[in-house]
């Protein structure tokens, strides 16, 4: 495009030169042409790399919203809204090859008072502390950890009751290192049985995270 301009430009140049010299009304006329002709190709070329551009712009944009729909800004775990994805394609899966697996529900313990007591900051890096720290001790082929919201996070197991029990007892026994005050974390568990949906898993997770609340907190529960 640039050496269609270019082009142009040399034409009109020259279809100028010779309507200047030879004094030819035609001439003058085709030289005005050419100009106009000019002014088009350039107007395009702009308006083409104009489009470009924004096409560019947009596809970064779109990309830049797609990483932020699966991934948590803060922690950079997958979010809630890739849970709620990736646990409907394991449900599936569970009821076409009749296996198990189970859902953690994690709660940091007395996440109030972190903020209230040292600031949103401090609060802040208590929720990368407990991120980091699970993210660091669980099997990346066999388990995922999401935050699901606030101050609570979510692991997919492909384990049955028995392993998940197993899993919560060694987070439970982990040091998050690095908060101005002893971090811990209450786990309610939940396991897939057969004819049970995404919610129903989730929901027994979380009515025993609450029973581990209600127990002093820093335990998990199961049924």
């Amino acid at each position: 495009m640039f050496i269609l301009i270019l082009l142009n430009l040399i034409i009109a140049c020259y279809l100028g030169f010779l309507s200047l010299s030879v004094g030819s009304i035609i001439l003058y006329v085709v030289f005005v042409i050419s100009i106009i002709n000019l002014i088009l190709v350039y107007l395009l070329y702009s308006d083409r790399n104009r489009l470009k551009k924004e096409i560019n712009d947009t596809y970064l944009k779109s990309a830049v919203l797609s990483q932020d729909n699966l991934h948590d800004a803060l922690t950079s775990l997958y979010n809630r809204r890739y849970f709620d994805k990736a646990l409907n394609n394991v449900i599936k899966k569970a009821k076409e090859y009749n296996i198990s697996f189970s859902v953690l529900m994690l709660d940091i313990d007395h996440f109030k008072k972190f903020n209230d007591t040292y600031g949103h900051d401090t609060g802040d890096k208590v929720l990368k502390i407990v991120a980091n720290t699970v993210q660091n001790n669980i099997r990346g082929n066999q388990d995922m950890l999401f935050r699901y919201g606030g101050e609570e996070f979510v692991i997919i197991t492909t384990d049955d009751l028995t392993g998940a029990i197993k899993l919560a007892e060694k987070i439970n026994k982990l040091e998050f290192a690095g908060a101005p005050e002893k971090i811990t974390v209450s786990i309610g568990i939940g396991c897939y049985k057969q004819g049970f949906s995404g919610i129903g898993v989730v929901r027994i997770a979380d009515n025993n995270l609450y029973k581990a609340k209600e127990a002093g907190r820093n335990c998990y529960k199961w049924e």
